[in-house]
């Protein structure tokens, strides 16, 4: 009878029934043993226990044979089996261990022992001194099935609390990523569908396959996973996975379009590359491109590129965080997510966001649609898309220009709105939400737009101020667009653009960069200023749905010294990190590619903060790894560096 095994039991104290196999045959000792080998090999066994009147009384293995019969030159015909087999044997009860085998195996010098039924209360039985009884043998014991069952064991001991601690950790993980999937899936359909509708075959049937493909994989997540609660580390691996994740899946109608004019078959991994490139460029909003003429591509695959956008930039990620982040954790967050609000309920305000946003999208594009009606719907409606998220990406390299002054005014409107708090928009709709904090964020900003009108008017040799002014705000909101060669402008304003782009716009908003709520909550806090824009008294909670003000905490409260000390810590981290990171990978792209130190340093800061500005040298051309370079800076650089600390540093997670 077989015994069933804890998987916490020691290796030597299980039944050797547990590892014990059936692989043998009775066979008479009076049989030869030619015929006994023809037995063994139409059984395909490797041990025979002889028995004589019906009872076990000798073993006979392969190695027997070939040591007694075959080495010697006997005639297998004329030798019975009884003459080589292995006696007198031993058994071994049912009841008796592993440890109990090895030491009879030791102390017989065999390698091999039959297991019989219990027939008495001691565990090791000899044939000689078993009387007459029968003794059943219900299967053989080794060495070899006892030391892989030992070293399995050592292995599942071993590794027993990994498995455990990962299954753990990160089956929620797994079980919100999949929901994330299916939810981008849903996301994806739209311009899918649109292709549909315009006929435009190639272009939809690539955007259903990574509507298909994330669906598949967001099943798969979900059933092996669980959507349960995440703590801040699992969260910020959700969301960094996610976008991951939605680049990879959003490379696919890219691969299937192939802008690029490379051969699938010839070079694969270029192509693979280039797709996701755009994509990552796309949902991290980063808007740097590698497509020169993006008016020769199918109309829907144009939504598609400013559609990605809006789904990273705008609604997606920051429903994932107001939906999947503790509560209790959104305190910390405050330096990855920014934005220094009063206590409002966080799902409703980016509830209200999305909708805001999209009714400037919609004000913005009946502007354009009515003063141009030669212009696509498609085309416009991609190109304020792009604006309104930070994101940048052109639906046609011959639309922004210089005498465009209509197309210039309508952007740049959208690019600063992209800039701005979220909460300060929320605020537009919401009389009870308090201004003073993020007004003066605000104030900064503006502030900070005009001086640097002025500055790189007179550094760049540009005498034209709105197209100056154009660049500056693209540049300040991290959005990207242009229209003249940054290359030929000069070193200093190329530094002054790094400068900008590093401090990007305000916090809690679409653009990129460091933002200017960092830097003003370090400045007060070292000029021991009491903070309005990121103290601890300015935090969310739940409260039925609405919003409301909570009276502010004592600035000297130890929780709010140690919560406002946390902050500083984290965004001295993010202002350090930001051009250290910029500056190295600038200096590996320069290194790699024979570039000038200062043009590669302003395109890694570019990728980095998520601009797309480019000098011009991120083409078709560029080497492969220089490519993931700047894949890997949109990335980081999506989420503040922050949230990748957050998975790696315990001390930044604690509260």
């Amino acid at each position: 009878m077989a015994v069933r095994v804890r998987p916490n039991m020691d290796a030597l104290l299980r039944p050797v029934t547990s590892f014990m196999h059936k692989n043998f045959l009775f066979v008479d000792g009076m049989t030869n043993v030619a015929e006994a080998v023809k037995s063994m090999h139409l059984k395909k066994v490797e041990t025979i226990i002889v028995t004589l009147e019906g009872n076990a009384v000798g073993i006979v293995t392969d190695s027997d044979i070939l040591e007694k019969v075959v080495i010697k030159g006997e005639d297998s015909d004329q030798v019975a089996l009884k003459e080589i087999m292995a006696s007198p044997i031993r058994f071994l009860n049912a009841s008796a261990t592993i440890k109990e085998a090895l030491e009879v195996m030791k102390f017989s010098r065999v390698k091999r022992l039959p297991i019989v039924d219990d027939i008495r209360d001691a565990s090791i039985v000899e044939r000689k001194d078993a009387d007459d009884k029968k003794i059943k043998v219900i299967g053989i014991i080794t060495q070899k099935a006892i030391a892989d069952s030992v070293r399995t064991t050592v292995l599942e001991n071993t590794f027993r609390k990994y498995r455990s601690s990962i299954r753990e950790r990160y089956k929620p993980i797994l079980g919100n990523l999949g929901f994330v999937m299916q939810f981008a899936g849903v996301l994806v359909i739209v311009p899918a569908l649109i292709g549909t509708f315009n006929g435009e075959s190639g272009s939809a049937v690539g955007m259903y396959l990574a509507v298909v493909g994330m669906f598949t994989l967001g099943f798969v997540l979900t059933s092996y996973g669980d959507r349960g609660p995440l703590s801040l580390k699992e969260a910020s691996i959700l969301v960094v996975s996610s976008f991951i994740l939605l680049s990879l899946f959003g490379s696919i109608p890219y691969i299937f379009i192939n802008p690029f004019g490379i051969s699938i078959s010839n070079d694969p991994s270029s192509l693979f590359v280039n797709s996701f490139f755009e994509s990552a460029s796309g949902f991290t909003t980063t808007g740097m491109s590698i497509i020169s003429s993006p008016e020769s591509l199918p109309q829907s695959f144009v939504f598609y590129r400013s559609y990605t956008q809006w789904i990273g930039g705008l609604s997606f990620i920051y429903l994932i965080v107001g939906l999947f982040y503790p509560e209790k954790k959104l305190k910390t967050m405050k330096g990855a997510i920014g934005g220094n609000v009063s206590i409002f309920e966080y799902k409703h305000l980016m509830t209200t966001v999305v909708v805001i946003f999209s009714a400037y999208v919609t004000i913005l594009f009946a502007i354009l649609f009515a003063l141009e009606k030669d212009i696509s719907p498609i085309v416009d409606i991609s190109l304020i898309s792009s604006a309104i998220t930070s994101g940048g990406f052109t639906p046609d390299s011959r639309i922004v220009t210089g005498g465009n002054v209509l197309h210039l005014f309508v952007l740049g409107a959208g690019m600063i709105a992209s800039a701005l708090p979220f909460a300060f928009h929320y605020s537009l709709f919401n009389k009870k939400m308090r201004l003073k904090s993020i007004g003066l964020e605000v104030i900064a900003y503006g502030s900070l737009l005009v001086g640097s009108v002025i500055v790189f008017t007179q550094i760049s040799g540009i005498n034209d101020w709105l197209t100056a002014a154009f660049h500056v705000v693209s540049a300040s909101t991290t959005t990207g667009f242009q229209f003249i060669d940054l290359s030929l402008i000069a070193p200093e304003a190329k530094i002054f653009f790094i400068v900008l782009m590093l401090i990007g716009g305000t916090a809690f908003s679409t653009a990129g960069g460091i933002k200017i709520g960092r830097l003003l909550f370090v400045f007060q806090r070292i000029t021991k200023r009491s903070s309005p824009i990121e103290t601890p008294a300015s935090i969310t909670s739940r409260t039925g749905g609405r919003a409301y003000s909570e009276p502010s905490k004592s600035i000297n409260s130890p929780k709010v010294k140690k919560e406002s000390d946390k902050l500083l810590q984290e965004s001295l981290l993010v202002i350090g990190l930001f051009p250290a990171i910029a500056i190295l990978t600038g200096f590996i792209l320069g290194y790699l590619n024979n570039y000038d130190f200062l043009d590669a340093i302003f395109e890694s800061t570019s990728s980095l903060t998520n601009t797309g500005l480019s000098i011009g040298l991120v083409t078709l051309d560029l080497n492969i790894l220089s490519k993931l370079i700047l894949v890997a800076n949109m990335i980081v650089g999506r989420f503040e560096i922050i949230a990748i600390l957050y998975i790696f540093f315990f001390s930044l997670r604690r509260i």
